[in-house]
C-alpha cells in the first residue's frame, strides 16, 4: 500500500468518512475501516466474519488495554508504525508486542520488538531493567521469545553502570521470587554459550594438534 493511499485512509478515518467498524476502549469508540483492520488481523477478520457477535454489532471490545494503546494500534494498521511520547517508557512497546501476538498483526509485534530492542539500549540503571522483567514474562507467551531474548542477551552484556549494580545478590534473590523463568533463561543461556565456548575450543585444538603433527 503507498504513502499516499495510506495517509488518504487515514484522514478518511480521522473525518468518519465510510467508517463501518469500531474499537470500544472504555468509554471510548475509536471508528475504522472493516477492510483496514480485518485484513492486517486474523482475530479481527473471524470476528466480523464468524458467528461471533461482533459480526453483527461491528464493534470489538478492547478495554483490556489502555487508550493510548488502541490509538496506536490503529495508527499502525493505517500507516504501518505508531509514535508514542518522548517521557514514555519501554513499558509501552511490550503491551504493543502482546497486542501484535495477541490479534495475529505480525507486523506490528515485529516493530514493536525493534522499538523495545533499540530503547533498551539505552538503559543505564538496572532499576530500569528490572521492572520490565516480570512485565515481558507476564505478558507474552512462551512461544514468543524475542523480548525475554533481548533483556537476557541485555543482562548478559551489561554497560558498566548495570555491571556494577548486579554484583549485589539482592536483585538475582528479587527476580528469583518474581520471575524465575527468567533466571532459568539467564542461566541457559550462559550454558549455551559455555558449550559453544568448549566446542570451539575443542575444535581448535584438534586443527591445530592436525597441524602440529602435519609439520612434524
Amino acid at each position: 500500500m503507498s504513502r499516499d493511499l495510506r495517509m488518504g485512509l487515514l484522514q478518511a478515518r480521522d473525518n468518519h468518512e465510510f467508517t463501518d467498524f469500531a474499537f470500544v476502549c472504555g468509554d471510548t469508540r475509536f471508528q475504522v475501516h472493516k477492510v483496514i483492520v480485518c485484513s492486517q488481523s486474523k482475530v479481527f477478520h473471524a470476528a466480523c466474519t464468524g458467528p461471533f457477535k461482533e459480526s453483527t454489532t461491528n464493534e470489538i471490545d478492547l478495554s483490556e488495554f489502555s487508550v493510548d494503546h488502541v490509538e496506536w494500534l490503529i495508527d499502525f494498521l493505517y500507516t504501518g508504525a505508531y509514535l508514542i511520547p518522548e517521557d514514555s517508557n519501554l513499558d509501552d512497546h511490550i503491551y504493543m508486542f502482546a497486542m501484535g501476538d495477541m490479534y495475529k498483526i505480525e507486523p506490528l509485534a515485529e516493530y514493536a520488538a525493534w522499538k523495545f530492542r533499540c530503547e533498551l539500549s539505552d538503559l543505564l540503571m538496572l532499576e530500569e531493567v528490572l521492572p520490565l522483567i516480570p512485565l515481558v514474562y507476564n505478558s507474552t507467551p512462551d512461544h514468543r521469545q524475542e523480548l525475554r531474548e533481548e533483556l537476557v542477551k541485555f543482562l548478559r552484556s551489561p554497560g558498566p553502570g548495570i555491571k556494577e549494580d548486579m554484583e549485589t545478590r539482592g536483585w538475582y534473590d528479587e527476580m528469583a521470587a518474581e520471575c524465575p523463568e527468567f533466571i532459568k533463561d539467564l542461566l541457559f543461556s550462559y550454558l549455551e554459550c559455555s558449550d559453544r565456548d568448549r566446542s570451539f575450543l575443542s575444535h581448535w585444538k584438534n586443527l591445530t594438534g592436525t597441524q602440529a603433527r602435519a609439520d612434524i
